[in-house]
């Protein structure tokens, strides 16, 4: 993620290399750093990354968008040009940065047998962490998704969803546009409480997910209320410092 409510005690920061940078579609990005050791954490958690910008040592948090079995550590972000964006754009591989974590408490907890997020965007950072690792694991956990984006033209991680959709009918996605083509034939406008109605029952069992910027996870608090989902069977973590 591009920036969560810092709070917390931070472990490290421990220095780390810089991998490489992964294209996700126009003005985002993945980079994916050495894994610090031990590199406990849990699929849904985040971390700190410090940068030496052109402003002097910023920190930031991020989504982990990689699961606990992956090599490396990747998160994905909005290239918006701030001076900790540009300086995470300068990185060259080899090149030493400061990560400190895990934090945070959007998590499968024991017992949830059915997970469902509302997010959008870059905010599927910590959905894709729990789905990706639901899949290398094999956790049987049914996953519904509702993923909110502008257009065809810039679904992350859009070929690997499909993926996993293919492998296992408990996994699903339900892509919703803003501005698609004449030719989507999937659902249009912005997640609402209809189009989560027409997918599921959203009172079955589910433990809903809501993770984005704080006007997305606002926009998704209406949904939540609309639905009358129970407090108890909602976690949520909005991100701030979206810079």
């Amino acid at each position: 993620m591009f920036g969560v409510e810092e709070g917390g005690v931070e472990a490290g920061p421990e220095r780390v290399a810089f991998v490489g940078r992964l294209p996700v579609c126009a003005g985002t990005a993945s980079f994916v750093f050495e894994r610090p050791r031990p590199a406990d954490f849990v699929a849904g958690q985040y971390f700190a990354l410090t940068l030496q910008t052109a402003e002097g040592e910023q920190t930031k948090y991020f989504s982990h968008c990689d699961a606990p079995r992956d090599e490396h550590v990747q998160l994905t972000t909005r290239l918006t040009g701030s001076p900790f964006k540009m300086a995470l754009e300068a990185l060259r591989a080899g090149d030493l940065v400061g990560m400190g974590g895990p934090f945070g408490s959007l998590t499968i907890e024991r017992g949830v047998a059915k997970a469902a997020f509302l997010v959008g965007g870059v905010g599927v950072t910590p959905a894709r962490s729990i789905v990706r690792d639901c899949v290398q694991r094999g956790t049987g956990l049914t996953v519904l998704v509702f993923d909110g984006n502008l257009d065809e033209a810039c679904i992350p991680f859009l070929d690997e969803f499909r993926d996993y959709e293919a492998r296992d009918p408990r996994i699903r996605f339900v892509h919703v546009l803003e501005q698609p083509s004449s030719a989507w034939a999937g659902e249009r406008g912005y997640i609402t409480a209809d189009i989560v109605r027409r997918h599921c029952d959203p009172l079955d069992g589910w433990h809903w997910f809501v993770a984005g910027p704080p006007a997305m996870a606002q926009a998704m608090d209406r949904v939540v209320a609309a639905l009358g989902l129970p407090g108890d069977r909602v976690s949520r973590e909005p991100f701030s410092g979206y810079l």
